[in-house]
Parts: structure tokens; sequence; C-alpha cells
């Protein structure tokens, strides 16, 4: 059937049914159909679709092709530049897509695109004690999370959420539904897997899912000076630990930085007794305080860490800038750098209303796969910095400079080195085609020649996404 409107088209691809698509003039057009996370970056799709299943997915980008209009999936909703609702775009928002099972001989789970982290560590804990590494923040679509990599507390010793993926149900540009795995179309699941809202909309996932450990030690050191010396102290300690070939995979580690604290965090997976036998307290300055707390029921503490992030306010949409970037073993930061780094922190002046630096270790089991085997290229980085400051209103220029000055200082040391950004921390301030090489290093080329494929009207696009024939 030919539709004379776009309108008349997602209705129809939607069942008939109005209430699944809103359009800007629509009354109840707002915020809370939108929901930007990043309010700092206004926009407005042309349509916002909320498709009960895979086929209305795909009717729902046919009609985007045939009425001109650009594509991008939205499952969570927390890019940092809001691309899952692009202005003049049709967004598919995947919040109904909330499927689960479980084969119980296998191992395998089938998740739903729409489903938040949340949703799976309690899905996956409550069907046999199981689960797969992510991140934190649990209001996080694993739609979204799984497509750009997911890396977390459980990264170093079981890899990344993308590791897990073993095929995907994907509708493609062209409005069919194919399989992506290893052995179907092995092309598009490597770049799926990790530029994945670049080639098309993932609706179902299975995951190879990991036995949950039974016990895991959180631990938290906490340091009150924030004076520019005390804080170099701890970092240098920091990153010499992290640093060590030693370093068990069973040990995560975070370092938090923020104008009023300095936090050591993460997990232990084993006994208590072999997390004392660490001894990690003796790598660094005097903590004013450390604790640590033995969790058997694996879901638990993944709801700890949640609600921590969630009481943060780092969840809620906000004004902010963030920057993300990858440190290898090459090109860790000398001291002289890293005491004029924090000196910095201290004399610069901000307009921002709150700021956080966290360091993140990587390597272990993330290291474990190749940096072409999946479009994710950080594999070999010792360690991500990422670098947030939130604001009261829009970000003023003085803010943004504030983090890239902050960059700045840290490369110094090696300013001509690849460094890399996590490409789940996007920074649309950054120019559209540095950014992609940043996000996709080595990876970039093969793929632009992918996208020719299986998009090369570029229907799948937001602002940094990968172009035919880069």
């Amino acid at each position: 059937m030919v539709y004379q409107t776009i309108a008349k088209c997602l209705t129809a691809a939607l069942g008939g049914y109005s209430t699944l698509v809103v359009f800007p003039n629509a009354a109840n057009y707002s915020s809370n159909i939108v929901r930007p996370y990043n309010l700092d970056y206004q926009v407005r799709p042309a349509a916002v679709a909320f498709p009960q299943n895979t086929q209305q997915v795909a009717a729902v980008v046919k009609c985007a092709v045939d009425f001109g209009y650009k594509v991008q999936p939205k499952s969570g909703g927390h890019s940092y530049g809001n691309y899952g609702s692009s202005t003049g775009e049709i967004s598919v928002n995947l919040g109904n897509l909330q499927h689960f099972a479980m084969d119980d001989s296998t191992h395998v789970a089938t998740i739903g695109a729409g489903l938040l982290l949340a949703n799976v560590s309690e899905l996956l804990y409550n069907a046999g004690q199981r689960f797969i590494p992510h991140g934190t923040c649990l209001q996080v679509g694993i739609g979204g999370h799984a497509t750009v990599g997911g890396a977390g507390p459980s990264s170093r010793l079981v890899g990344l959420t993308l590791d897990h993926i073993s095929s995907v149900e994907v509708v493609l540009a062209n409005a069919s539904v194919t399989t992506a795995s290893l052995t179907q179309n092995p092309d598009l699941f490597f770049a799926l897997r990790g530029a994945g809202a670049s080639f098309g909309i993932i609706t179902s996932f299975q995951f190879r899912t990991e036995p949950a450990p039974p016990q895991t030690i959180n631990y938290v050191f906490t340091w009150n000076a924030t004076d520019a010396a005390s804080r170099a102290a701890i970092f240098k300690s920091w990153q010499q630990y992290i640093s060590n070939s030693t370093l068990p995979r069973q040990l995560s580690s975070t370092l938090t930085m923020n104008p009023f604290i300095s936090l050591m965090a993460g997990a232990y997976f084993g006994s208590r007794a072999d997390f004392d036998a660490l001894r990690i307290a003796q790598f660094f300055p005097p903590a004013s305080t450390f604790t640590a707390e033995v969790f058997t029921n694996y879901h638990s503490l993944t709801e700890l860490w949640g609600q921590q992030i969630q009481d943060s306010g780092i969840a809620d949409p906000s004004y902010f800038y963030a920057k993300s970037l990858g440190f290898r073993p090459a090109t860790i930061i000398p001291d002289a750098v890293v005491d004029n780094m924090f000196t910095y922190l201290s004399a610069t002046k901000t307009d921002a209303a709150f700021w956080a630096l966290n360091f993140e270790v990587g390597l272990g089991a993330i290291a474990d796969v190749a940096i072409n085997a999946t479009a994710n290229p950080a594999r070999d980085a010792l360690y991500f910095m990422l670098s947030y400051a939130k604001s009261a209103g829009p970000v003023t220029a003085n803010t943004t400079q504030f983090l890239n000055g902050l960059n700045a200082v840290a490369k110094s040391a090696h300013p001509s080195a690849f460094y890399g950004e996590y490409v789940g921390y996007v920074d649309p301030k950054e120019d559209d085609r540095v950014a992609r090489r940043n996000y996709w290093g080595s990876n970039l080329e093969r793929l632009g020649l992918v996208k020719g494929v299986w998009d090369p009207r570029d229907v799948f696009h937001n602002q940094q996404s990968v172009r035919v024939g880069e």
C-alpha cells in the first residue's frame, strides 16, 4: 500500500495504534516522550515510535526509508549526545521489547533489546544464578550497552558485555530481518559489536551467560585530602599498582576523584582471605576510611552498585559535558605530568557545579579478544580516564575547556600517541571525523566497508556514526 504521509505509514506499521507513535505537533510530544539524557543538546526527532515486536520495527524502518528519513534506535536512552533521539530522524524506542528466556541446558539467554540492566541482572540471577558482565548504572538499556562495549566490575574476569553475545536478531536498512553471529553474516556481527547503531536495530540478543560468583568482596578506600599533592600521590600509587602484570583478574579497581573526596572502589571475585592476602593498603597512602564487605548474592551487590550511581545523580538527565581517554602501558602518565594534572585541577576555575574523574582499570579478559575481532578496539587499554562536568544550566565554553584542558595535560608526555576514546562516552563537541577515529581506531576502515554493504544509503545515522568508505 502507498501511504500519503509518514504519519499514516508509521501508524499502519505499528498495527494501526496511533498511541505507539508521537510527532512533534502532538499535544503529548514532550520531554517525557523524547526524554533527552544530556539536556545540553536539545533534540527534536521527526517522530518517536514504540514498536511492540521485531516485525513492527522492520515496518517502521521501511516507512522511514520510503519517506527519506534517517533512523536511530533507543533502548535506555543514556547517549551523551542524545543520539537515539536525533533531530529530524525517526527515533525507534525499543522499550516494549522486554522478552526473556533461558535455555537451561546451554545457559544461553535470549534478551529483548528494551530491557534495562536492572532487569537483565535480576532475570539472569533468578534463572539459575547466572550473569553477564555489564556496567553499574542499572538504568542503562541493554540494547545500547551491548552494542558499544559494556565494561564493568567483572570485565577483567570475564570480558565485556558484547563479548558474551552469541547471536542477534537485527532489522536491516532494507527493512528485512536477519540473524548475525560468528557463522551467519560474520562481517555484520563484527560491526554490530561496538558500532551497532550505525548498522541496524537489534531487537533480540542471545547471550552466553556465566555462573554468578559465589562470593564477592566489595571494597572501598577513601581519602579526605583534596590538595593537589595528596591527589597526585594517590593517583601515582594507583597507576603503579594497576600497571603490575601480576594484578589478579579477579580484582577490579576504579579511582574516583571529585571536589570533595578521593575514593578507590572495586570488587574482588573470591574469598575474603584471598582478598586480604593482596594487602592492597600497603601500596597506597594511608586512607581515611576502608571497608570490605562480603556478598554471597551477586545480584544484591549489583543492586548496591546501581543504587550508588542513582544516589550520585549522574544517572539523571542534566546539563553536562564528558570525555574519555584510553591509556596503554606505553602511554601511562609520568609522575611529573601527574603533578601538573592535579595542579591544573586545583588551579583552574570552572563554571561546572560538579565535576568527577573516574580512572577504570582494563586489560585482563578484555585483552584476550583481538582488537579486530569486534568493532570495539579498546582491548589494549590499561585504563580509561572518564571525566564529567555537570552544570546547573547550559554547559559553558569554560566548562568544556576545563575538561579539554585536563585531557591535554594528561597527554602532554606523549602528545602524538593514539589514545582512543570509549564510544559509550560520545563527545558531540569533538570534530566528527576525529571522533570516529578515536572511537573505532584501526577498525574504522573495515567498518566503512561493512557499512557500504549493509547500509549504503546511511539509513542508520547519527552525528558521529560510521560513514560508508571511511
